[in-house]
């Protein structure tokens, strides 16, 4: 499914908003680094990037188009949602977030701590087996 770039521009600005109303930033990953980095936003409290965002927007499309859209008949005519933001998987359809890696797991290093004293087996770091990094509170 192809998107207009216009209304994509603008639910971006719309995500933006809901995420940081003082926000200048035009774009969610502009406002993601902004928000994480300046803020100083956990990265589970920051919007999604524009790539998960798209397929939000095509799954949304989809559930109101072409779901709701024929609501009133009594067969729905329905393509497949393969392209409008879902994967199929073992004969059931499953969200698709996104084709690129959670940042949870692709930048462990952008875990960080709040210890005040070296860390010990409650400091994410130390969980996550990683050495204090520059945006902990403390250098171990």
């Amino acid at each position: 499914m192809d998107m207009d770039e216009v209304d994509v521009r603008r639910l971006e600005q719309f995500v933006v908003t809901m995420y940081d109303r003082s926000s200048t930033s035009t774009t969610v990953n502009e406002a993601r680094l902004d928000l994480f980095a300046r803020k100083q936003r956990s990265y589970l409290s920051i919007p999604p990037i524009q790539a998960s965002l798209k397929q939000h927007i095509k799954r949304a499309a989809y559930q109101g188009g072409m779901v709701w859209g024929q609501a009133m008949k009594p067969m729905l005519c329905l393509l497949s949602p393969a392209e409008w933001g879902w994967l199929e998987d073992n004969g059931r359809w499953k969200t698709h977030w996104s084709d690129l890696p959670p940042i949870a797991r692709s930048c462990q290093e952008l875990t960080k701590c709040g210890c005040k004293k070296p860390c010990s087996s409650r400091c994410k770091c130390f969980r996550s087996g990683l050495s204090c990094t520059k945006l902990c509170s403390h250098t171990c």
